[in-house]
């Protein structure tokens, strides 16, 4: 028996917008973040990530995200797992500075 099917995908759309702005904050392009998924031992393709991304904006069709390619995503940008799937406090660095860096908005240090 099938439960309840949700077609708004709150969690998958943060996921998708917490990677983009993660990715932009660190300068790195779609290419590069599936590149470098592969080293955490599940890989994240890069048409996989462009869905994700996409389907974050508002009035997108939502694409559902599977835990393992979060889990994946979150150790090659050098997040929680949580900070992917959670709204940030801020939305200048999404609450992670790149290492060696402070958020001027926030404070935040890496």
């Amino acid at each position: 028996m099938k439960g309840p099917r949700s077609d708004n995908l709150a969690v998958s759309r943060a996921v998708g917008a917490n990677v983009a702005a993660l990715r932009r904050t660190r300068g790195i392009s779609q290419r590069t973040l599936a590149s470098t998924t592969e080293q955490t031992g599940k890989s994240v393709g890069f048409s996989t990530i462009c869905r994700m991304e996409k389907a974050a904006a508002p009035g997108a069709a939502p694409v559902a995200v599977y835990v393992d390619d979060v889990v994946s995503l979150a150790a090659a940008l050098g997040v929680t797992v949580q900070q992917l799937i959670t709204t940030p406090n801020c939305n200048a660095c999404m609450d992670s500075p790149p290492p060696g860096f402070a958020c001027r908005t926030c404070g935040a240090t890496a």
